[in-house]
């Protein structure tokens, strides 16, 4: 159990030097081996001692409402919005107030504003505007707004959240509170891994049923 939390925490370690460039690589994987799932994210939990790791995927839609790119100048506030949100990780997570919980770090990346995967839908939309030159304005009217439904029910994109806590009592760290669901209320449901000295285990979260119990 010990060596494959250490492995566990190596492979977060490295996660945390090499940045964003790497989550799209991971967020590429993650949309062809998971589920995407509007209403369900995912939580990798790490505990080893004094210090707690904490990764977070989920679909953007549960996030902002959308995941196509931002067109709008209120879809990019939101969007930097929700990012200053996940990085706030003090407010996303509760502790026993006797475990002298400290956030040490917090990353978070998404990949809503890559054009990448538009690829399909901008070939269709040239399509439509050759089209529109015979058949009028109208034609192009309707290849905008079908190039756009198509993007909108195409198009996966995800938020990544990571979080480093430290504490000053460990053995007082008997669970962790889950605020996601009050502060992102398109989260339904959160599949969680736990990995720590005493248990590995797997399980789901919900509003109702929101805390990480470390020990029993």
């Amino acid at each position: 159990m010990k060596r494959c939390l250490k492995i566990l925490l190596s492979i977060i370690a490295i996660v945390w030097a090499v940045g964003p460039r790497l989550f799209c690589i991971q967020a590429a994987e993650y949309r062809h081996h998971e589920a995407h799932e509007h209403g369900v994210a995912h939580m990798n939990v790490a505990v080893e001692r004094n210090e707690l790791y904490i990764e977070f995927i989920s679909p953007a839609a549960n996030i902002v409402g959308f995941e196509h790119p931002p067109r709008t100048q209120e879809q990019k506030t939101t969007v930097k919005a929700a990012i200053k949100k996940l990085e706030a990780g003090e407010r996303l997570f509760a502790f026993p107030s006797g475990a002298g919980g400290r956030l040490v770090k917090s990353k978070v990346h998404t990949d809503i504003n890559n054009d990448s995967g538009r690829e399909s839908n901008q070939t269709k939309s040239n399509q439509h505007d050759e089209m529109s030159r015979d058949t009028g304005h109208e034609a192009e009217k309707h290849g905008q707004e079908e190039h756009q439904h198509g993007d909108e029910h195409e198009r996966h994109s995800e938020f990544k959240a990571e979080y480093h806590f430290v504490y000053k009592k460990p053995e007082k760290l008997v669970y962790v509170d889950i605020m996601l669901f009050s502060v992102f209320s398109g989260i339904e449901q959160i599949e969680v891994q736990l990995l720590a000295d005493t248990k590995q285990t797997a399980f789901e979260l919900t509003l109702k049923k929101k805390k990480i119990l470390f020990k029993n």
